[in-house]
């Protein structure tokens, strides 16, 4: 945390930016970007309206500092499990198991905020949008490294990278909406395994 200078104009900042944060997440995954205001996030957390201007410059910078940490916590985890040397059933597996974990058991909302936030990108600010963009190239690339790295050792279809890169994204985007729909998870996790499945060559499975 960077430290505030005391003299001239101003008071020393007394803003919890952990507190914040984990406050704004929450709220965002929630409830959609849409719906929360800074107005909001303060009431939450005592808070004053200066304070987080001062923290974070506007809206937009509390949305990406958000977006940072859900990063951190939440999808770093799932590249994790693409990056671990095992098979490819074996990080199939894994990854629907993580994908659909027991939400109401963890005290976390359903679904991903990163889903949500691309499916509201044209409401985010500038410097959301571009976080939103560099988060969603680097899962990208960690599931065609995955992908290229399973047709190496002859476990994957031969199906160009890029596409299979999409192909995942876009199970893992489907999955986290049926999530937030209320479809259980139990369908969520067939329906995701099923569709990472058609990945796998035959004699791999």
């Amino acid at each position: 945390m960077r430290e505030v200078s005391t003299q001239g104009r101003g008071r020393p900042k007394t803003l919890d930016r952990d507190q914040v944060l984990q406050e704004a997440l929450m709220a965002y995954w929630s409830r959609g970007t849409k719906n929360v205001s800074i107005s909001d996030i303060c009431l939450a957390t005592g808070a004053s309206k200066p304070g987080v201007y001062r923290e974070f410059g506007n809206d937009d910078g509390l949305k990406a500092s958000a977006l940072e940490t859900y990063y951190i916590l939440a999808v770093q985890p799932l590249i994790d499990i693409f990056e671990k040397d095992q098979s490819m059933c074996e990080a199939i597996d894994a990854s629907v198991d993580y994908m659909t974990q027991d939400r109401t058991e963890l005290g976390i909302p359903q679904g991903c905020l990163l889903v949500n936030m691309r499916a509201q990108s044209q409401q985010l600010g500038p410097l959301t949008r571009e976080t939103l963009n560099a988060f969603r190239r680097s899962l990208l690339s960690a599931f065609a490294a995955w992908a290229e790295r399973s047709k190496a050792r002859g476990e994957c279809t031969n199906i160009p990278t890029d596409i299979a890169a999409l192909y995942i994204d876009a199970q893992h985007g489907g999955a986290m909406r049926m999530q937030r729909e209320g479809v259980p998870n139990e369908t969520v996790a067939n329906v995701l395994r099923m569709a990472l499945c058609t990945l796998v060559v035959r004699s791999a499975q």
